[in-house]
């Protein structure tokens, strides 16, 4: 369910810059739906890993965490910088 979610995130983020160089309003829309799809796929993980360890399964954490750890950790700082600068720089161009 959360590669789901990340995908999800991932389109309205593509489609965020695409709306950007058209100069679209609905930029800055579009960035914050994939900002709510980046926390939506957090918050499935988290409680995937949740399950695991109440049922106390913790070969599976110890095989899936470390590696899903460091995709997450960069999808999301991605993710982030990503529709910031797209939000950010729709505000200023509405400031010129």
């Amino acid at each position: 369910m959360w590669i789901i979610c990340g995908v999800i995130s991932i389109i309205f983020c593509i489609g965020g810059w695409i709306l950007k160089i058209k100069e679209s309003n609905r930029a800055v829309l579009s960035a914050i739906c994939s900002l709510a799809f980046v926390i939506a796929t957090l918050l499935v993980q988290y409680k995937m890993v949740l399950d695991w360890v109440n049922k106390k399964d913790w070969t599976a954490l110890m095989d899936v965490m470390p590696s899903t750890f460091v995709i997450l950790c960069v999808y999301a700082v991605i993710l982030i910088f990503a529709n910031v600068i797209t939000i950010v720089d729709k505000k200023n161009n509405n400031c010129q």
